[in-house]
This record gives C-alpha cells, sequence and structure tokens, in this order.
C-alpha cells in the first residue's frame, strides 16, 4: 500500500513496552498513570494512544486476547467537580458493554463487546490494580 495506513490497520499509536507507553502517556496527561495487567482475565496489552478529552487530554490503553477479542481502557485527566466515584454501566447497541468511574481529577472507563457479567470482573481488577 502506497502512503499512510489507515488508522483502524494501527489500533494503537504505541506499542505495548510497558514502561514507556506509560511514561509517554502519563507525561502527556500529567498525571502518573498505571497500565492494569490482564493476562488472568487473558487480555494482553496492546499499546495505547493520547486521544482528546472533553476540555484537555485523554489516552487509551489496548488489550487484547488470543482469540482476537479486544479491550479498551479510556483515561481522562480533565474531570471537574465532585462527583460520585461508584462504577456506572452502560451499553451500546452493537453489544458494546462499558464500566466508568470518576477518581478524584481522573475519569476511567473499560469496554469491549461483551456482557455484563463478563465484563464486570475485568472492571473489577482493573479498579484494584489502578487504586493499589
Amino acid at each position: 500500500l502506497a502512503g499512510p495506513r489507515p488508522r483502524w490497520l494501527r489500533p494503537v499509536e504505541v506499542t505495548a513496552d510497558q514502561e514507556h507507553l506509560v511514561r509517554w502517556l502519563s507525561n502527556r496527561l500529567k498525571h502518573k498513570l498505571k497500565a492494569p495487567k490482564l493476562e488472568a482475565s487473558g487480555y494482553r496489552l496492546m499499546g495505547g494512544r493520547l486521544l482528546p478529552g472533553e476540555t484537555g487530554t485523554a489516552c487509551q490503553f489496548m488489550y487484547e486476547n488470543a482469540q482476537g477479542r479486544r479491550l479498551t481502557l479510556y483515561i481522562r485527566s480533565d474531570v471537574k467537580g465532585a462527583r460520585e466515584t461508584a462504577f456506572q454501566f452502560g451499553q451500546e447497541e452493537g453489544g458494546v458493554s462499558v464500566f466508568y468511574w470518576i477518581d478524584g481529577p481522573m475519569g476511567y472507563a473499560i469496554s469491549g463487546q461483551m456482557s455484563r457479567d463478563e465484563l464486570m470482573p475485568i472492571a473489577r481488577a482493573v479498579y484494584e490494580q489502578l487504586e493499589g
């Protein structure tokens, strides 16, 4: 193919050299980040990318299992005001489920094309690792 590859062929901007990736994204969000380890749930970190947030920057970590199923963890650092920190659940058309929560100035969302029951233990594992 001539020219740049379409964005969908490059699902991540920076590959999963975890130390470099986390440092690079932490610097851009101006907040110390962690990339949760999800191997126990069958997912490995593919990499991540920098994204625009509502009023600042955001980032995404992407994970994939052996069957090619993907999860994304979206993190934004521009959350303002007091907000509830409890898990919230949403499901979009097409079967994409998401758990999201706020912790101080940080907002998190873990999503994947799976049921609520499949995503819940993964979301809990992510939450526990980010809190620890």
